[in-house]
């Protein structure tokens, strides 16, 4: 095998490898916040409507200056939903304070 080969094939490699870590960089904010989304609404208390409680969401998360403050925002409603099995209705106002 040639040395232009070689170099081909590491090109390559490595331009697929850059097209990974875009797509991987400009859709993990919309994993992150749709997989928060969805724990919010599993566990959300009896009688809530969802779509309620997804505008709920939206409108604390638009509150957010900028998007690593966003960001913030989503780990914290995740870490606090990974140590739940149920929200209350009281939980829900206390973790999606609506101004």
């Amino acid at each position: 095998m040639t040395i232009q080969r070689r170099l081909a094939i590491v090109a390559a490699m490595l331009v697929f490898a850059f097209i990974l870590y875009g797509a991987a960089k400009y859709y993990s904010p919309l994993l992150v916040d749709y997989v928060v989304e969805q724990s919010l609404l599993q566990k959300a208390p009896a009688g809530i409507d969802p779509a309620q409680l997804r505008e709920r969401l939206h409108l604390y998360l638009s509150t957010a200056p900028d998007k690593n403050r966003r960001m913030e925002l989503l780990f914290f409603i995740s870490g606090y939903l990974e140590k739940v099995q149920h929200l209350t209705p009281e939980e829900v106002k206390e973790l999606l304070p609506v101004p």
